[in-house]
């Protein structure tokens, strides 16, 4: 979904700073409840099938930087369980450089009632 051409000029020395990586041309909608949701449910059937653990996703993609602009939004194609902030800090983690997403949150209340459940 990332436009690969993008990525490569933002990458030439002094050049590339003014080149900003964008996504392809299509049109995209932010989703975080689909996401969460596709992590719970698969959650879910390894925990039935007895799996004690699992990779989830990526925590941070920070390549992959959130924006308001959906056409800049790199974090839209991220599998990240967070948004990369690619300049300032979140007041929910204060002095750090991600937001938690919905799938972030999703994790920690499926891991919490698991736990509570043994």
């Amino acid at each position: 979904m990332t436009d690969p051409k993008s990525l490569v000029l933002h990458q030439i020395p002094v050049v590339g700073r003014a080149i900003r990586p964008h996504l392809k041309k299509g049109n995209y909608v932010r989703d975080e409840e689909h996401q969460a949701r596709e992590i719970v449910e698969t959650l879910a059937i390894l925990d039935v099938a007895g799996v004690n653990g699992a990779f989830v996703c990526t925590f941070v993609e920070p390549l992959s930087v959130f924006s308001d602009e959906p056409h800049y939004d790199l974090d839209m194609s991220s599998l990240g369980l967070v948004k990369a902030l690619g300049r300032g800090t979140t007041t929910t983690y204060p002095n750090m450089p991600w937001e938690p997403k919905e799938s972030f949150h999703a994790v920690a209340a499926f891991y919490a009632a698991r736990q509570n459940a043994l």
